[in-house]
């Protein structure tokens, strides 16, 4: 006969058993729903990296034939001699893979094509400076500055624009040269110049009394912060300070010839060479790149 504290070891035996036995299926089915995620997390990665690929050689096809047709265009300008070094040197080719390299394709996706192109249009005017130093600048800054201004009302002041009719910041109250600036992007599609924008910033990253426009700008970047850490970091005031500073892009402009070692300074704050990241046109660029 069992007694009954007998029964009742057994009765935990079984219990013991069977919760092992129920831990043991969950964790087998478990560890099966895991790998079958794996599995499909994978395929999805073979697939966006598929997509990628694709998307890499549309966008090296897109840029090259830019590139030829601006090169096109340019030869017309240019001498017998110097349009036989420009072909020698295999400049499409070499603009071509500098600008796909520099921004990478799938930030080239998501840019204006007028960006690019602007940007094509300096390098080989700045190729052509290089061949010839008394050759006038201006061209090669005007194409830069071009693309600034489209990255400037693209990336940036068209949200701004749509931000401030949602909050109602419509009105103009102060006499301010800031404010009346802003009221025209805000009202009549003005388009904000560089020194208006870097001003901005100046006053919003310096923590000074803000009037309404300029408030509701601080405000605009607080909420959209990929563009917050961008415009308002230490590295991208001090290229911006440099570039203003410079004054390559204002009075200069107009006053005399541009000559190659401003042009050549120029280029690096804005672009670098295409080769160092740390000018305003690649950070700028940064604030749009889509993530695969």
């Amino acid at each position: 006969m069992y007694t009954v504290s007998s029964l009742i070891l057994v009765l935990l035996y079984v219990s013991f058993f069977v919760f092992y036995f129920h831990i043991c299926y969950d964790i087998i089915y478990i560890i099966n729903i895991i790998y079958m995620i794996i599995e499909d997390l994978e395929l999805e990665n073979k697939e966006l990296k598929r997509k990628l690929k694709i998307a890499k050689q549309w966008m090296e096809k897109e840029v090259k034939n830019q590139v030829s047709r601006i090169t096109k265009e340019k030869i017309e300008k240019l001498s017998p001699s110097e349009v036989e070094d420009l072909f020698e040197e295999n400049i499409e080719d070499t603009i071509t893979t500098k600008i796909t390299r520099f921004f990478g394709e799938v930030t080239l996706i998501n840019m204006p094509s007028s960006i690019v192109e602007n940007i094509i249009s300096a390098e080989i005017n700045y190729y052509n400076m290089r061949k010839n130093p008394n050759f006038d600048g201006l061209s090669v800054i005007l194409s830069y500055h071009k693309a600034l201004d489209v990255m400037i009302e693209s990336f940036i002041i068209k949200w701004f624009r749509k931000f401030a009719h949602k909050k109602k910041q419509t009105t103009l109250r102060q006499n301010d040269v800031l404010e009346k600036s802003l009221n025209s992007v805000v009202n009549t599609w003005y388009i904000l110049s560089v020194w208006r924008l870097f001003h901005v910033l100046q006053l919003i990253s310096h923590d000074e009394k803000l009037f309404d426009y300029v408030g509701c700008f601080k405000e605009y970047l607080s909420k959209y912060t990929y563009l917050q850490d961008v415009l308002l970091s230490d590295e991208f005031m001090k290229v911006f300070s440099d570039l203003v500073n410079s004054e390559i892009l204002g009075k200069k402009r107009h006053v005399w010839k541009t000559n190659f070692v401003e042009t050549r300074k120029a280029r690096e704050l804005l672009i670098w060479g295409l080769e160092n990241k740390n000018c305003l046109i690649y950070m700028l660029a940064e604030t749009q790149k889509l993530d695969f």
